[in-house]
């Protein structure tokens, strides 16, 4: 079995996408706290490292090879095509759904006050992020890989460096985090009460799906994306 201990959780994900499904599982932070050991996430969400590791080892296969990386335009459109379209479309669906479970229940389940003001708050966070990422962050990342493959330089951006925007980038995936974490918390981690009504089950459920896939484009973004597209900014400024 392999030895994890030293590993960080980001490495592991990305070396292997099927190992997030165990995190997933076991509510490791692979997407906003990947730098984090093994060992030490393994503790702070309470779980036996040995446990994990054996059941990782059975997601993974002995004679799997890597696939080639992606260019970076191949993985934003990825993350456009699949993320930015599911997550709009979630967001709008929910906020009516989530009115309604509230107006029906909130009276025996004063939580979902709670519950519907940390979604709103996520909805108001994710909407101007996704448009900065598509406006601004990824059109520069996929110039950058053009004039890499060009070996030519374009001009400066208007915010310096890659790293300025990537800053603000992260802080707002950590706060998404942050709420994605304290709504289940909240929602009992999406068990719904007995003698639940269709609605407020498909509540849960939708809202525990779009949690797995929040962590997924977080992933992708902060473990993927951006390392690349720093280290590719860097080679063009050297020239």
């Amino acid at each position: 079995m392999e030895n994890f201990a030293t590993r960080t959780i980001r490495d592991i994900a990305v070396e292997s996408p099927a190992t997030t499904r165990v995190f997933e599982d076991y509510k490791i932070d692979y997407c906003c706290h990947g730098n984090t050991t093994f060992n030490d996430a393994c503790r702070e969400a309470g779980v036996s490292p040995v446990e994990i590791s054996k059941k990782l080892a059975d997601v993974l296969r002995p004679d799997e090879t890597p696939a080639a990386d992606p260019t970076l335009e191949v993985l934003i459109e990825h993350i456009l095509g699949t993320h930015h379209v599911y997550t709009k479309h979630e967001l709008e669906q929910l906020t009516p759904l989530m009115a309604k479970v509230v107006t029906r229940h909130g009276e025996h389940h004063p939580e979902l006050f709670e519950l519907q003001t940390i979604f709103e708050e996520i909805c108001d966070n994710l909407g101007p992020h996704m448009i900065k990422e598509e406006m601004v962050l990824f059109p520069y990342i996929i110039q950058l890989e053009r004039d890499l493959a060009m070996h030519t330089a374009g001009p400066r951006p208007h915010f310096g460096t890659i790293v300025n925007p990537v800053r603000i980038m992260s802080i707002e995936h950590e706060a998404v985090g942050g709420l994605l974490l304290r709504m289940r918390e909240i929602a009992n981690q999406y068990q719904t009460p007995d003698g639940a009504c269709p609605s407020f089950t498909a509540l849960y459920a939708r809202l525990a799906d779009l949690e797995r896939d929040l962590h997924q484009h977080i992933h992708l973004e902060n473990n993927l994306l951006v390392p690349r597209a720093i280290a590719m900014e860097r080679v063009l400024m050297q020239h």
